[in-house]
């Protein structure tokens, strides 16, 4: 995987009132394949900074985006706009089955990068459990920068 990108990543999560925001700034993997974007970087757990787990954002044709996380809290997110799919959650300690409504999608990617923020919400047993935001921006490092020009 070829991180040739810069990747901020802002999440804002929700609960009872009570909002807790996490920013991270990484290098990312940004691709093409078959019609969708791929968006892929490393995230480190907090307990064990040695290790690493793999997320990947897909963007396919119809504005549809799947979050999968792999690590220790491995899910697979659907979030598409107007709709509930439901969503394996895997945990240290067991799996749940969330029911994910996605409020709004905002694509504005190219092949040199943009933003992608997505407005959803959480539930278990039918029960609110947080409403998400999750936004991205993905640009072109200086040095891919640089060498897409001397291609010119």
């Amino acid at each position: 995987m070829e991180e040739n990108f810069n990747l901020s990543v802002c999440g804002k999560q929700t609960v009872s009132g009570s909002s807790e925001k996490i920013e991270l700034e990484t290098s990312a993997s940004y691709v093409t394949k078959n019609g969708s974007r791929y968006i892929t970087y490393k995230e480190y757990s907090p307990d064990h900074p040695e290790q690493h787990y793999r997320t990947t954002i897909k963007i396919d044709g119809n504005n549809v985006v799947t979050v999968m996380k792999g690590g220790e809290e491995n899910h697979h997110l659907i979030l598409e706009q107007g709709e509930r799919h439901k969503c394996e959650y895997n945990t240290p300690f067991g799996s749940l089955t969330l029911g994910v409504y996605t409020e709004y999608v905002g694509i504005d990617l190219d092949d040199h990068g943009g933003n992608l923020t997505v407005r959803y919400s959480i539930d278990i047993e039918s029960e609110l459990a947080s409403s998400n935001e999750l936004t991205l921006k993905i640009k072109e490092t200086n040095k891919n920068v640089n060498s897409n020009k001397d291609n010119r």
